[in-house]
Order: C-alpha cells, then sequence, then structure tokens
C-alpha cells in the first residue's frame, strides 16, 4: 500500500479486537455479516433512500457481529468554557473524533513502514487490498492495522502491526500473518465499506486519499463511518479541501449522512509562512469547526482560524475555542 502524512458515556468509538469480534452496545439483535454486507450496498449505490430492512436479509453467511466481551471506546475531552451552548456537543464531537484521527493516521502510517521494511508488503502485493486501524484502548493510543487482502473471494489479513502511542517514542511490533488470518465479521464489514465508498463520486482535492473507517456508536445506535482524507504530497502544500465523512447507519430508518468540509480544493502553501504561523478560512458547511480542523491542526502542527456562520473560531492543539460573533455586514 501508499501512505503519504497526512463523549463519554454512551456515545463513542469501539475498540476491536483483530482476532475476534466488536461489542454491540443496546442491539437488541445479532445482525449477521450478510445483512451488514447488503446494507453497505445499498448505501453507497443510492445514500439518499434509508437502508433495507435488516430483519428481512440473508442470514446465511458464517460470520456474524455478534456480542463480546471487548471493550467500548468512550474517550472524554474538556470543552473551551467560550464555546457557546448550541456547539458544545459538536465541538465534542470534532475534539474527540479529531484527536482519534491524527492517532489513526499515525499509527496507520508507522505501521505502513514498518511493513513496507520489512519486505511484507512486496510478498503480498498482488492480493493487497490495503489497510485497516482499530483502536484498541479507551485512550486512543493503542491501535492494531491490519493489512487486507482478498484471497480469492475471502478477505485476509497478511500482517497485523501494533503500534503504542502512549510511550515517548511509538512502540511498533509487526507481525507477518502466515497463513494470512481470515478477517473477523466487523473488520470484513469495515473494508468492504472503505472499498465501496472509496469508489463513490465525491470532491476529490488529491490523487491519493487516506481512509479512515471505523464503527461508531450514538446514543446505542451503531453506525459505520468512513472518512475520505487527502494525503500531503508535497511538505510545503497543506490540503484544507475535499476531506469527506460518510456515516451509515447499521439499522433501518435512518439514511446515509454524507458530510463534505468544503465545496471546492484548498490547498495552503506554506513556503512563504514561518514555521509556526497560523492560517486561516471560511466554512458554509458547518456552523462549528469539526473533526477534520482538529485533525488538520495536529498534523500539520499549526493552529488556524476558522470563521462560520455562528463567528470565528481558533482551533489549536486539538482544542477548539470561540472567538466572537460573526461580523454584521452593512
Amino acid at each position: 500500500p501508499e501512505r503519504s502524512r497526512a463523549r463519554s458515556g454512551a456515545r463513542g468509538r469501539q475498540a476491536c479486537d483483530p482476532q475476534g469480534e466488536l461489542t454491540m452496545m443496546a442491539i437488541p439483535y445479532r445482525l449477521p455479516l450478510g445483512a451488514c454486507f447488503l446494507m453497505l450496498t445499498a448505501c453507497a449505490a443510492s445514500p439518499s433512500v434509508p437502508l433495507v430492512d435488516i430483519e428481512n436479509t440473508s442470514k446465511s453467511d458464517v460470520h456474524d457481529t455478534s456480542d463480546t466481551d471487548d471493550v467500548a471506546v468512550t474517550l472524554t475531552t474538556a470543552i473551551d468554557v467560550s464555546v457557546p451552548p448550541p456547539y458544545r456537543k459538536q465541538v465534542e464531537y470534532a475534539q474527540i473524533e479529531g484527536l482519534s484521527l491524527f492517532r489513526e493516521d499515525r499509527a496507520a502510517w508507522l505501521a505502513t513502514d514498518a511493513v513496507v521494511a520489512a519486505g511484507i508488503v512486496d510478498r503480498h502485493r498482488s492480493m493487497a487490498t490495503g489497510w485497516l486501524a482499530q483502536q484498541q484502548d479507551a485512550d486512543g493510543r493503542i491501535w492494531n492495522v491490519a493489512f487486507t487482502a482478498k484471497d480469492g473471494e475471502q478477505g485476509v489479513a497478511y500482517a497485523d502491526v501494533h503500534v503504542d502511542l502512549a510511550a515517548s517514542e511509538p512502540i511498533i511490533s509487526t507481525q507477518e500473518n502466515t497463513p494470512p488470518r481470515r478477517l473477523s465479521g466487523w473488520e470484513e464489514v469495515l473494508t468492504y465499506a472503505r472499498i465501496a465508498f472509496s469508489k463513490k463520486e465525491w470532491l476529490r482535492c488529491a490523487d491519493t486519499y487516506n481512509p479512515s473507517t471505523q464503527v461508531f456508536v450514538d446514543e446505542g445506535r451503531k453506525y459505520v463511518v468512513v472518512r475520505m482524507l487527502p494525503a500531503q504530497l508535497k511538505p510545503d502544500h497543506l490540503p484544507m479541501g475535499g476531506f469527506h465523512r460518510f456515516k451509515i447507519p447499521m439499522f433501518e430508518g435512518e439514511s446515509v449522512d454524507h458530510f463534505a468540509q468544503t465545496s471546492s480544493c484548498i490547498d495552503i502553501d506554506t513556503s512563504a509562512l514561518d514555521t509556526n504561523e497560523s492560517f486561516g478560512m471560511t466554512l458554509t458547511t458547518t456552523s462549528a469547526p469539526t473533526e477534520f480542523d482538529v485533525f488538520t491542526s495536529l498534523s500539520y502542527r499549526r493552529p488556524h482560524y476558522v470563521i462560520t456562520d455562528a463567528g470565528s473560531w481558533l482551533v489549536e492543539n486539538g482544542k477548539i475555542r470561540w472567538l466572537s460573533e460573526p461580523k454584521e455586514t452593512p
């Protein structure tokens, strides 16, 4: 694979055991893998329509996404007192998901370097399909990055890289799976979602995109969340446009939510900026900064200002502050 740099309680991501399944929180029935595939196929083909009835889909697949004892990821974050009440929940989500996205991106980058250096990718290049980074702990500092492939019709992982970001220097443990291990039920669902939504039509602002695919639980409702991140291919050009989020419900009665951060491609040329100089942008798609703003601020190691219909904001070091109300136009 090629890679470029680039709430507590009832809300949060879920940790994944690569050898097992994900915890199903507050889901009153077992969701077969076949049903997940049918739902994702319907979403990818036509995200504006409700999902298929999962109770009437095929339950013949040998894999399922049944309950296990894996822990649920419930990160917390402090919200700055400046943030107005109507936006505090949105800011909370942005800070948690933006930090997780930053750590996921770093873990996948380190893991990719490790498998490439060990020659593992070269040995499996003909069957490789990408990677899948899954959070392993409630703090979001430990990750497993599975490097996925197709063995006939079966999804497999030819390598697993354990990345521990808790120490001052990351601890990386690489395992080549011989033979490749079969993907768990949820890993297959996430891999399928990654591939399906990568092929959809959406604003692309880079030749290379780094995908993020996670399970997200909001008040007991389970979603697959696919994010598309434009890769930073030049050190002095920072992509700020072309970020996308697809939130796919794993239940009936709700449609896919597609959020595009911008409606055009925006790159920041840093060649004329000082090392820590900030930059700014105006967003018309959201009233408060999103996880992508937190992610880019952390990844690019620069504060940046965001102007929305709710006023001006500062995103710095993974935190969001509200600065002022919108200026009135004469």
